[in-house]
């Protein structure tokens, strides 16, 4: 190989990893960020879906992603990476679910807000990982809401016809055991981190809890956790 054909290659393979470094900060760099974990760049999907088919499995499961504040905050989004699996194939979206809710002795308690979006959350392709499709989400809570300091836990659930499946990504950075999952009724800790990024800003007023009716679950016949070691 000839000296100008071994620096390509290696520019090749620079640019190469750079680029998927990059990938792998989403979904952090948000503005006004004020809280985040990044996605660790892997194709470990958690499961979370409201099955939309007639007859189907409803929202079979939901998963969750722990975090603190130390002051109260105005939150204005929130960011995730997630992904495809069972088939790794991309979906039609049709909503997306996320709440809000307290900690109860280091599980999601009751929720305090809650919002039902329609469409996809600016689903935007990301890369192809181990032959799993992954997209970055993100979405706008309007006028925002207060959250005073604490700790919390987030869901984000996608209304999606199964098959696919959608899963949320994990994490790099955290403490490896903020997130938590109810797969068809059943709900324990995922001993992983899911990545997620909020924006907001901050004020001093006490924040006013919101509602939320969760939907219901279903049966057995799902993937909970993916894992490329059991593929």
């Amino acid at each position: 190989m000839t000296t100008r054909t071994t620096r390509i290659v290696l520019l090749t393979v620079f640019a190469l990893a750079t680029s998927l470094a990059g990938f792998a900060q989403l979904p952090c760099g948000v503005p006004n960020q004020i809280a985040c974990l990044a996605w660790d760049g892997g194709s470990n999907l958690t499961a979370s879906q409201n099955d939309t088919t007639i007859g189907g499995f409803g929202n079979f499961a939901t998963t969750y992603q722990q975090f603190t504040f130390t002051q109260t905050w105005n939150v204005q989004s929130y960011h995730w990476v997630g992904g495809y699996f069972n088939p790794a194939t991309q979906g039609p979206i049709g909503a997306w679910t996320l709440a809000f809710y307290d900690d109860n002795a280091g599980a999601p308690g009751n929720t305090i807000f809650s919002l039902v979006a329609g469409g996809n959350a600016l689903e935007t392709f990301v890369s192809n990982v181990n032959g799993f499709p992954i997209y970055v989400y993100e979405q706008d809570i309007l006028g925002g809401f207060n959250m005073a300091p604490g700790t919390y836990w987030a869901s984000v659930v996608p209304d999606l016809a199964f098959p696919p499946q959608w899963g949320w990504a994990t994490a790099t950075g955290g403490t490896g055991t903020g997130g938590f999952q109810c797969f068809f009724g059943s709900c324990a800790a995922t001993g992983t981190d899911l990545n997620f990024a909020i924006d907001g800003t901050s004020v001093n007023s006490t924040p006013e809890p919101g509602t939320l009716i969760m939907l219901g679950t279903g049966v057995l016949g799902l993937a909970g956790t993916l894992r490329r070691k059991l593929l």
